[in-house]
């Protein structure tokens, strides 16, 4: 039996979320590349789904300190919009504690060296050796210098912001085989999607009553 998983991840962001908007556009847009024909032409009215699973990742340097509403959130407004985009995971530093700051209705998992996750058979690492008792799929949350897969463990090449890096992989008889592998620029005429600019909306004034209080 064969399956297939394609993923496509982020790094780096810092905090932009100007960016936000577009990149979730451009990822409906890689999603839908990766589909099959057959796949686009069935969900012509929504053809962001690709065939097998998908995963969207980010590695890490969401958000960064020096930026106010980063600083303010601790580092959580990013991935406040990252979790509206449907991304599965997240590299962070502390994930426990962030967890627990963002509460219970959050869909994205975050993920350190103490705190893998699993999703189905795929292990979410934040180093190789967090997942070495997994029998499955490893995926390291961390930027390598190439996209590889070494035996079941899969790295992921760093990108810059404003790009989103995507792997396809394909299981044979339980064996993964990485198929394809590559870095997209975000073209400059991609149009921001409206429901993320309005997440990114809420967060930043969210962001400037708690800058506020704490003023006071």
């Amino acid at each position: 039996m064969e399956t297939s998983l394609t993923i496509l991840y982020s790094y780096g962001l810092r905090g932009d979320l100007e960016l936000l908007p577009k990149l979730y556009s451009f990822i409906r847009q890689l999603k839908a590349y990766y589909s099959s024909e057959a796949v686009v032409q069935v969900c012509s009215l929504d053809p962001a789904q690709a065939p097998g699973r998908v995963l969207l990742l980010d590695l890490g340097e969401s958000c960064a300190l020096d930026v106010w509403h980063c600083d303010v959130s601790d580092g959580r407004s990013t991935l406040v919009v990252l979790d509206g985009m449907g991304y599965d995971a997240a590299r962070v530093a502390d994930a426990a504690a962030k967890r627990d700051q963002m509460g219970g209705g959050i869909g994205i998992a975050l993920v350190d060296a103490d705190n893998p996750h699993a999703i189905d058979d795929v292990w979410l690492t934040a180093d190789p050796r967090s997942g070495e008792s997994h029998s499955g799929l490893q995926i390291v949350l961390s930027p390598a210098d190439e996209t590889q897969l070494d035996g079941n463990v899969l790295s992921l090449a760093a990108v810059e912001r404003g790009q989103v890096g995507a792997a396809q992989l394909t299981q044979i008889s339980g064996r993964w085989s990485l198929t394809s592998s590559d870095i997209h620029d975000l073209p400059r005429r991609t149009l921001p999607d409206p429901t993320i600019a309005a997440s990114v909306e809420f967060v930043l004034s969210e962001a400037r009553y708690a800058q506020q209080r704490k003023a006071r």
